[in-house]
């Protein structure tokens, strides 16, 4: 488990210098040091901190500066949908929680400053873990949050969405082999669930070798707010701070939940520009026409087929592409079951069904 220390165990939160008495919340912020301009640098927190004894849950969000659904997420958590602090839509009652909840609503604030994916060194934060307290500017985001923030941590959720060019199903990925691991990943709700260690250095993957419970989410695209992917996030938090048993909650799984190993991405054969002819989310049939690929006077060249039958988890947005270029991640499924994953829920104990691919490319 993390080092995380419960609330029974203190009177009052401890964080960077300032004291957070039960039952309130704070902002508080994490010191980079100064910037160019000799202006201080920091990374913004939320900690709401309960009365009654219980975990230290961390969400993060705002890795990659381009991924907004995960902060709008955060937002939605501290201060509920009217963005306003002790209203009665907040979705946590701060004198009702077990435990502690560290918000840490964008990492990257710089690299969302740029609407750009990587830090300002153009780097990439989530390859950087644990980082280094004397690196390079992206080295030293990293050890900071994984120091001062993480490693207080008793569970970790790392909020993400696709890259810009690219969406995503709501999904959780995590590490099928920790128990733990899939606790969280089990409780979040969605109807898929990915096996993925994570790349090295990512805030995942190395949480998880410090002994701390991590689960990521991948949800809708980059540079924009996607209300359904948001709910769905601030759902799944709040399903598992109800298993945790930070908060009282009745949660509402899927009837179906997929465990996917592996997925197969379909791919271009030819470059061109691309039209669509479905979505994420969407069931497909093997041999269907998912694609079709125009010359640049708009007249049709190839298409593209679905290699096999099951759900679109990850779709292409860009309209350029290669050959090569990934175009659909399908997820191997019947329509009959897929049906009743989105239309039906179970209280507690979902039907599993495990998906392993063996043809299958982990990533694109």
């Amino acid at each position: 488990m993390g080092f995380g220390r419960y609330v029974g165990d203190m009177e009052s939160f401890h964080f960077e210098g300032v004291e957070i008495l039960p039952g309130t919340g704070a902002e508080v912020s994490l010191s980079l040091g100064d910037g160019p301009t000799g202006n201080p640098r920091s990374i913004p927190v939320y900690i709401i901190h309960g009365t009654n004894p219980g975990p230290v849950l961390t969400l993060t969000a705002g890795i990659h500066g381009d991924e907004l659904n995960g902060v709008s997420v955060v937002h939605h958590l501290i201060h509920g949908d009217d963005h306003i602090a002790d209203t009665e839509d907040d979705a946590i009652a701060k004198e009702k929680l077990s435990g502690t909840l560290i918000c840490v609503p964008v990492v990257n604030i710089e690299g969302m400053l740029l609407e750009q994916r990587a830090a300002p060194d153009n780097k990439d934060i989530n390859r950087l873990f644990p980082g280094k307290e004397n690196g390079n500017q992206s080295q030293r985001i990293a050890y900071a949050l994984f120091e001062r923030v993480v490693k207080y941590s008793d569970y970790l959720i790392d909020l993400h969405s696709a890259p810009h060019s690219r969406t995503n199903l709501p999904h959780v990925r995590a590490n099928f082999d920790d128990k733990d691991c899939m606790k969280l990943a089990r409780a979040f709700g969605t109807q898929i669930i990915l096996h993925s260690v994570g790349p090295k250095g990512s805030l995942r993957r190395t949480a998880v070798s410090e002994g701390i419970p991590t689960i990521l989410l991948e949800a809708g695209t980059a540079h924009r707010f996607e209300m359904d992917a948001v709910y769905c996030g601030i759902e799944g938090v709040l399903n598992v701070m109800g298993k945790l048993g930070m908060i009282e909650r009745k949660n509402r799984l899927p009837a179906v939940r997929l465990l996917v190993r592996k997925s197969k991405w379909a791919r271009a054969e030819s470059g061109g520009l691309l039209y669509a002819l479905v979505q994420a989310g969407d069931h497909v049939e093997k041999g269907q026409k998912i694609a079709l690929v125009t010359d640049p006077l708009g007249a049709q060249t190839h298409t593209i087929e679905s290699p096999r039958t099951g759900v679109i988890v990850g779709m292409a947005l860009n309209p350029l592409i290669r050959a090569g270029d990934p175009i659909a991640n399908i997820v191997v499924c019947s329509a009959a079951k897929w049906k009743r994953a989105q239309s039906e829920t179970s209280p507690e104990d979902p039907e599993e069904e495990a998906i392993d691919d063996e043809e299958a490319l982990d990533d694109a």
